[in-house]
């Protein structure tokens, strides 16, 4: 029986339907696409997988690149660790261990096939870009910067060649289906920040 005496149960207030729905989606998304690549991504899958009709997906994303994407991103910017409470050199470390971390398991062949389909998909490249690339590579861009304004990394220091060699490396191996474990991504790192910081102060010398 309910306070004013009805015997009406009170029912407390959950997730809308339609955010319930989209996290479905989303997730059901994800699978399919880790397990068929963007090209072989298919709304119907998702529709069938999520347990909402096709009619719902398309209500909230115009089409299948788009879906797909923001898949992606729900789970890759989860894990992106800027460290932002660390030394510079400790982020830097932190960053390239973390993207080594996501690009070592299925969003590796994710990401990879994404690209493929953007190279005659301008609107997937675009969407890529904007919604993931440039957003995690202005806030890299932003910790290299707090490391040059510190002193603790070069003043000349070229944030686009070191991100691109990080990134670059890592993209490679997975391309090439090498392993990316954890004592590869450190020494990447270790290796890198030997050419960022000043001649008078090698990371190997702050180690001691």
């Amino acid at each position: 029986m309910t306070h004013d005496g009805s015997d009406t149960p009170n029912r407390r207030p959950g997730r809308p339907r339609s955010a319930s729905s989209r996290a479905a989606v989303l997730g059901a998304a994800h699978e399919v696409l880790a397990e068929a690549g963007l090209a072989g991504f298919n709304i119907d899958a998702v529709a069938t997988r999520a347990g909402v009709a096709r009619t719902t997906i398309y209500r909230w994303w115009p089409n299948k690149g788009r879906l797909a994407i923001e898949s992606f991103l729900e789970k890759a910017k989860a894990q992106a660790d800027f460290g932002d409470n660390l030394s510079p050199r400790e982020s830097f470390e932190r960053l390239v261990l973390s993207a080594a971390r996501l690009m070592s398991g299925p969003s590796g062949m994710i990401v990879v096939s994404i690209l493929l389909e953007a190279q005659k998909d301008p609107d997937t490249l675009s969407v890529f870009n904007e919604t993931y690339h440039f957003e995690l590579r202005e806030r890299s861009k932003r910790l290299l910067q707090r490391g040059i304004s510190s002193g603790v990394f070069r003043s000349d220091l070229d944030m686009e060649a070191v991100l691109d060699a990080a990134i670059g490396a890592i993209y490679l191996r997975v391309l090439l289906g090498h392993e990316i474990d954890e004592p590869w991504a450190r020494a990447l790192a270790s290796n890198l920040i030997e050419g960022m910081v000043p001649d008078h102060f090698s990371s190997r010398q702050h180690l001691q």
